[in-house]
Order: structure tokens, then sequence, then C-alpha cells
């Protein structure tokens, strides 16, 4: 078995932050979740293993130098991840688009994400409705674009 040094573990510590959304590329473990399974990053050990809480519910870590896996990046992975999100919960603290706290009207979560399947603050929702309208959807704003993605998934 490998081991990381501590400035690889630094490194790794600082490419997968607890809270972050991970992809499953390869991991040799015969109970191990189906290649391309989201999870959230529970952080690194000492030893550079990812921690990892896998969608599926299994909490098989990802081994260094054995294992693979990549923080969440393509749209179309980001919107696995915001679908599941939108599940698993009512309304956070914050939009998950904007970042907005609900202090006003605009920014209580009562609308639905036209790109997503969750909750966003009103003033999101209509502009995606504007962009939907004005552009065809064409100029929308991306999924990795989104405070709760660019923020590393944590609220």
């Amino acid at each position: 078995m490998n081991f990381a040094d501590q400035k690889m573990v630094k490194k790794l510590r600082k490419e997968f932050p607890v809270g972050c959304r991970i992809v499953l590329d390869e991991m040799d473990d015969r109970q191990a979740p189906p290649i391309g399974t989201q999870g959230t990053c529970n952080g690194v050990d000492d030893a550079g293993n990812i921690l990892v809480s896998w969608d599926t519910g299994s909490h098989l870590n990802v081994a260094y130098g054995a294992d693979s896996c990549h923080r969440v990046a393509t749209d179309a992975e980001v919107k696995v991840s915001l679908d599941r999100l939108g599940k698993t919960r009512q309304t956070g603290p914050r939009c998950p688009r904007c970042g907005a706290k609900p202090d006003c009207y605009d920014h209580q979560q009562q609308a639905l994400s036209r790109r997503a399947d969750i909750q966003i603050c009103n003033r999101c929702g209509t502009e995606e409705a504007l962009e939907d309208i004005a552009w065809g959807g064409q100029q929308k704003m991306h999924l990795a674009d989104w405070a709760i993605v660019k923020g590393g998934w944590v609220e």
C-alpha cells in the first residue's frame, strides 16, 4: 500500500476540501460503488486517502495510489449533484445559485430552478425565466458558476 508524504497530503486536502463533491473514476474493491457514482468529501486522512460518503450509502475511502476520483466539474455532473441536494434538503441557509441569505422577499427560496431540481431564491428564479425568454436559454448561467459549487458545496 502506498502512503502519501506530507506535501502530497497537503495538496490533496487543498484539492479535495471537506464538503466538495467527488465522482468515482476507479476503485479496486468488490464492494465499490459503480464508476461515475458521486459522493461528498469528508476529508483527507494522513495517509492521503480521501474519505467519502457516497450517494449510494457506502463510505469506502478512495485509497491513495490505488483508486482514483475527481471533483465534480462538468455541467452534467453538477446537475446530478444539485438534483440530489434538492431532494435531500428543503431549503438551505443560502440560495445555492447566488449565495444570498434569505433576508428579504427577493432572496426567500420559493422558486424551483429551471436548470436543476432544487429550490432557489425568487430573484434567481426570475433571472432564469428572463434568460429563457430573452435568449432562449443560450446565455444561461453555467451550473459550475453557481455559488454552492464555487464554494465547495459547503453551506
